[in-house]
């Protein structure tokens, strides 16, 4: 037996060899279709050429590929803003400017205490860190 491989005639794959001088193909299946592939005309064996080149094929990009792609991506973007409720949306700049102009507030309602008998409202001030009833309502 031979110590060294052989290569396939058909897929270009090393073997080891079965039958000593003999044998020219690595599996049943690569000589069967060796045999389909040389009876049928305009067909030709595969060589590592071939699959060399297939592997190295760089695909070009084309402007009516890169206009599919804006499409796609506007019609996400559309759909997604239209079926995202408010609530589920990110805040944006204006968002967080309204929620820190709020919070500069001196006073906040406070809505677990009851009003005192005078109608006033109770509120928490934030300087003093205590509450305090208010008469009229604040801005």
């Amino acid at each position: 037996m031979e110590n060294y491989l052989y290569t396939c005639q058909y897929c270009g794959k090393q073997y080891k060899p079965n039958r000593r001088m003999k044998q020219k193909y690595c599996s049943n299946s690569c000589r069967t279709r060796a045999f389909v592939v040389k009876n049928k005309k305009g067909l030709s064996l595969p060589s590592k050429e071939i699959k060399k080149a297939e592997a190295n094929k760089i695909e070009k990009m084309s402007l009516a590929g890169v206009g599919n792609a804006a499409v796609g991506t506007l019609a996400v973007n559309a759909l997604a803003n239209l079926f995202t409720s408010e609530a589920n949306k990110p805040a944006t700049k204006k968002d967080i400017d309204n929620l820190l102009n709020k919070l500069k507030q001196r006073y906040y309602p406070i809505f677990n205490i009851p009003l005192r008998q005078d109608g006033a409202k109770p509120y928490y001030d934030i300087e003093t860190k205590n509450f305090v009833y208010i008469k009229n309502n604040l801005p």
